[in-house]
């Protein structure tokens, strides 16, 4: 087994359930989150940017973040046009409501592929895949404090691209996907 490969399937072992909830989180579909972690495997035992990496958990998952997003931007299919199993109906709420849940989360995850790569990284990272900015900071190499205001102004960004009013002085917040749209 050679470096890559040993070091990959360490940060696998360590990481791979995270991982695929964050796949299954940022694509709405588990097949396709497992193909993809497949593809993850693959193309970075064979990266030499993986290998020299710094932070290879921090490459880790940023590879995985943007494969989701490259899948999105190929697969553009309504996932809420699919249809509900009679079991998928007992187990959960109404349909319409799901339809209306499942094309807002379509709404954000389209404007995040539109942000920056570092912008759609600490917005997965942090609402997404729900780290606390103490954890974001360490795997950032920063301090909790930057963490919170590139955050902050991620999130700016993301609102003027759905159109959410960021004029208000009322706080918003923008929805954490739930392991319901699973």
């Amino acid at each position: 087994m050679d470096e890559a490969t040993g070091k990959l399937l360490g940060l696998l072992d360590e990481h791979g359930g995270r991982l695929h909830r964050l796949l299954v989180k940022l694509t709405l579909r588990k097949d396709v989150a497992e193909d993809l972690l497949q593809d993850l495997f693959l193309r970075l035992s064979t990266s030499k940017g993986f290998l020299r990496s710094p932070n290879p958990e921090r490459y880790l998952f940023r590879a995985a973040i943007n494969l989701a997003f490259d899948w999105r931007k190929r697969d553009r299919r309504a996932s809420a046009t699919r249809e509900l199993t009679d079991q998928d109906a007992a187990q959960r709420e109404c349909p319409v409501e799901k339809l209306i849940r499942r094309e807002e989360l379509e709404r954000i995850l389209a404007a995040m592929d539109r942000l920056s790569e570092a912008n759609r990284e600490l917005i997965t990272m942090r609402y997404i895949n729900s780290l606390s900015y103490d954890e974001l900071a360490e795997h950032l190499d920063s301090t909790p404090h930057c963490v919170r205001a590139q955050c902050s102004k991620a999130i700016v960004r993301l609102r003027k691209l759905i159109g959410l009013n960021t004029t208000s002085n009322q706080p918003q917040e923008v929805p954490h996907v739930e392991q319901r749209y699973t």
